[in-house]
C-alpha cells in the first residue's frame, strides 16, 4: 500500500534535534480549529476508551492526522517518508480544572525499541496557555535518555495512575528549565517520547482542549513485552516488509458499523498490552 510522501524541503529543524521539541506551528485557522471541535463534541462522548483512537470513528479527525502540514514536520524529525499514526487522544482540561499531568515521558510505557523514531504531535483548539494548563517542556531532556518512573495515584493527577519520574538529587533541579508551549487555537507542538514533559491546572474559564497524535516511523519495531500485535494507519510512504503493526484502514463515515468495529479491535489490542501489569495505554502526555 502507498500513500502519497510528503517530505519537507526544508532543512530539518535544527531546534528539534538540539531541544526535542518544536511550537507553534500554525495548521489550522481558528475557525477551522472551532468547527474540529464542535463535530467531534456533538459526535463523540469523550471519556472513557472513546477518548483514543478517534480519527478511526470520524473522517474529520482522519482529514486531521493526514494534514499535508503536520506530516511534513513529522517526516522532518523523524528523518523519513515512511510514517504511520499509531495511535491519539484528546487531552481536555475543563474550565478551573485542578487536574495536572505529572513529570513523564511518552516513551516509558509505549513499548518501543527504538523511540527516537516516534513523536507526539499536540494540536490546540482552544487556547493553551500557563494559566490553562498548556504543555511545558524540559529542553534538551530528549538527550538524557530514559528515566525510572513510579505510580502514585492521585485525584488531581490525569495519567491513569499518577505515573511520575523518579526525582533524585541528580534531576531534582530540570523542572527549573522547562519552557511553556503556548498555542492558540489551530497552531500545534511536537515533541520526541524522550522529551520530559508535564502541565499545570487550567484556571481560565474555558476549557483547554488539544488533539495528541503518536507518529512513528513505519519500520518502528517493538519490545518483546508487548505480545499483541497492534495496528496502526499508513500516512504517509510505503508499509515496509516485516512491520511490526496491523495496517488500519481510514473511516468512511462518521461512526458508521465498520469504522465502530475497526476502532474497538484496535483499542482491543492495545488493552491487552498496556494492561497487563501497568496501565500503560493512559500514561502518555496530556
Amino acid at each position: 500500500m502507498r500513500t502519497k510522501p510528503i517530505v519537507s524541503s526544508d532543512k530539518v529543524s535544527e531546534k528539534f534535534f538540539e531541544q526535542g521539541y518544536l511550537d507553534a506551528i500554525p495548521i489550522l485557522s481558528q475557525d477551522e480549529a472551532r468547527g474540529i471541535w464542535a463535530e467531534v463534541s456533538n459526535s463523540l462522548e469523550l471519556d472513557g476508551p472513546k477518548r483514543f483512537k478517534t480519527h478511526l470513528l470520524l473522517p474529520i479527525l482522519d482529514d486531521v492526522v493526514k494534514n499535508p502540514g503536520i506530516i511534513r514536520v513529522v517526516c522532518s524529525v523523524l528523518e523519513t517518508e515512511d510514517v504511520l499514526v499509531w495511535s491519539s487522544d484528546w487531552c481536555i482540561k475543563n474550565a478551573h480544572s485542578s487536574g495536572f499531568y505529572s513529570w513523564h515521558q511518552d516513551s516509558t510505557y509505549a513499548g518501543m525499541t527504538m523511540p527516537e523514531k516516534a513523536v507526539t504531535v499536540w494540536l490546540a483548539l482552544t487556547p493553551s496557555t500557563p494559566a490553562s494548563g498548556c504543555l511545558r517542556v524540559v529542553p534538551g531532556s530528549h538527550k538524557w535518555g530514559q528515566f525510572a518512573h513510579e505510580l502514585k495515584a492521585s485525584n488531581d493527577n490525569m495519567l491513569s495512575r499518577g505515573q511520575h519520574i523518579v526525582i533524585d538529587e541528580k534531576i531534582a533541579d530540570f523542572t527549573n528549565e522547562a519552557v511553556d508551549l503556548r498555542l492558540q487555537p489551530g497552531e500545534m507542538s511536537l515533541h520526541s517520547f524522550r522529551s520530559i514533559h508535564a502541565s499545570g491546572p487550567n484556571q481560565t474559564d474555558y476549557p483547554r482542549i488539544g488533539f495528541a497524535i503518536r507518529y512513528c516511523a513505519a519500520d518502528l519495531q517493538r519490545e518483546s513485552r508487548i505480545t499483541e500485535k497492534e495496528s496502526a494507519i499508513l500516512v504517509s510512504g510505503i508499509e515496509p516488509e516485516n512491520c511490526s503493526f496491523i495496517m488500519e484502514s481510514a473511516p468512511n463515515q462518521a461512526m458508521g458499523d465498520e469504522e465502530v468495529l475497526e476502532w474497538k479491535q484496535a483499542v482491543d489490542r492495545e488493552n491487552k498490552n498496556y494492561f497487563q501489569d501497568n496501565p500503560v495505554r493512559q500514561a502518555y502526555h496530556r
